[in-house]
């Protein structure tokens, strides 16, 4: 085993800490530089089932669920009516029955003293980064970070990971563009408690506004309440973020009688722009991973599943040969160019399958099934509704999502059963 790891991660957050527990479990050093600066709270509160396999794979699903609140399913409400209650046990079978809610920097622990516990080590330290365009390898360490490293006589890591979340360094270092989705939404949230949650316990709620969406997740001693709208819409509900957080919940019939003894327990926090992944994602002696890849709208909570499924992805590259992967520039590229294909498709998948709950055509759907359920009762309309049922939790779980044949089933209900004009009055603006 080299004296200095030969693969440095950028970011401890769950695609870095994880990662570099995978690594460490083949035997595999690797050196993690973070700052440890980052905020009280964090968007992707709420896991999947697809996460829980992850966290039972990596045997710390006991240590998540003891900060967590347990999550049964998700309810969708929207303000002209409709009603549709997911509960996570269609999934069994697939996927674990249940996910959890999570406070994110304690979760964020959890895994971190996971990869501390299998002996990673961790620098405080923001890593810099020097750009070789067309070189390779195209990124490497700045001299301080090489120091802060224990990097001596010219040694150096030999594959830099990027999981420096939304700064997107390497990318931006490297003049790397990205394609951002179609929406500009702007989501404030905080943590609250006094709001009344009449669903099962842990039951997270997404509710359609004329305005937008708003979601609420009960965590282990408060509530997250965030909102989501277009930027043009912010100064309807005031000048600032509490300002609009406040007046939502004062004011919109969807959550103004649940919310009268409401006392906001954490500082106000503001997050834009959901939908963007990045032109190219790895080069010669570099890859990114998590947010440094792509994010995705926090309509379905895929943002760390996708963490730790490229965590998992680039820990496979290095079961299958090992660290003498390192050895073979030329098959190491090769085998960066695959992982990247395989997040791009994730990623397509995700935007895919969110896009059905922003136009209208999910609620259409479900809409369109209780109609035929009351007017051709039966087997029939029973199997139809268990198997759309089933085929949404299992792409919503992370356990279908990538499916041809589940996205086919999708596009086809659309483009056969639906009423486009009741899902364009159903679409959020």
């Amino acid at each position: 085993m080299s004296s200095t790891p030969r693969i440095a991660i950028l970011g401890a957050g769950p695609a870095g800490s994880a990662l570099a527990a995978m690594l460490a479990r083949q035997g595999i050093q690797s050196l993690v530089f973070d700052d440890e600066k980052r905020p009280a709270m964090l968007v992707g509160e709420s896991l999947i089932p697809g996460i829980v396999a992850i966290l039972q794979r990596m045997g710390i699903e006991d240590k998540v669920a003891a900060i967590s609140q347990f999550k049964p399913g998700a309810s969708f409400i929207h303000h002209r009516g409709t009603q549709m209650h997911f509960d996570f046990r269609t999934v069994a079978g697939r996927l674990p029955a249940y996910a959890y809610n999570v406070p994110r920097p304690a979760f964020d622990d959890v895994i971190k003293t996971h990869a501390q516990s299998l002996g990673v080590r961790f620098v405080k330290h923001r890593a810099g980064l020097l750009a070789h365009p067309g070189g390779s390898p195209e990124l490497t360490l700045d001299a301080a970070a090489l120091a802060a490293g224990g990097y001596e006589n010219g040694s150096k890591p030999d594959l830099i990971i990027d999981c420096s979340g939304r700064t997107r360094t390497s990318a931006r270092l490297l003049g790397i563009g990205a394609e951002t989705g179609p929406r500009r939404d702007t989501a404030h949230f905080a943590h609250f408690t006094g709001i009344e949650h009449p669903y099962p316990a842990g039951q997270i709620v997404i509710t359609y506004h004329p305005w937008g969406w708003s979601w609420r997740i009960p965590l282990p001693d408060s509530l997250s309440f965030g909102i989501v709208m277009h930027p043009k819409s912010l100064p309807e509900f005031g000048a600032n973020a509490e300002e609009r957080l406040d007046r939502v919940l004062a004011t919109d019939p969807a959550l103004s009688a649940l919310t009268s003894n409401r006392k906001r327990v954490s500082d106000t926090y503001t997050y834009t722009n959901y939908q963007l992944i990045s032109d190219r994602a790895h080069g010669p002696g570099w890859v990114s991973a998590g947010d440094a890849f792509g994010f995705v709208d926090p309509m379905l909570s895929p943002g760390v599943f996708l963490a730790l499924d490229a965590a998992e992805s680039l820990s496979a590259m290095f079961a299958r040969q090992g660290e003498k992967l390192l050895d073979q520039p030329e098959r190491l590229l090769k085998e960066l160019g695959r992982y990247e294909k395989r997040q791009r498709a994730w990623h397509e998948a995700w935007h895919e399958l969110i896009e059905y709950f922003y136009d209208g055509r999910i609620v259409a759907f479900y809409e369109r099934g209780m109609q035929l359920k009351k007017d051709y009762p039966g087997r029939f309309s029973n199997m139809m509704e268990s198997i759309s049922s089933r085929t949404l939790a299992l792409m919503a779980s992370g356990a279908s999502t990538l499916s041809t044949c589940s996205r086919m089933y999708l596009k086809g209900c659309s483009r056969w059963l639906l009423n486009r004009e009741r899902a364009k009055e159903l679409a959020l603006p």
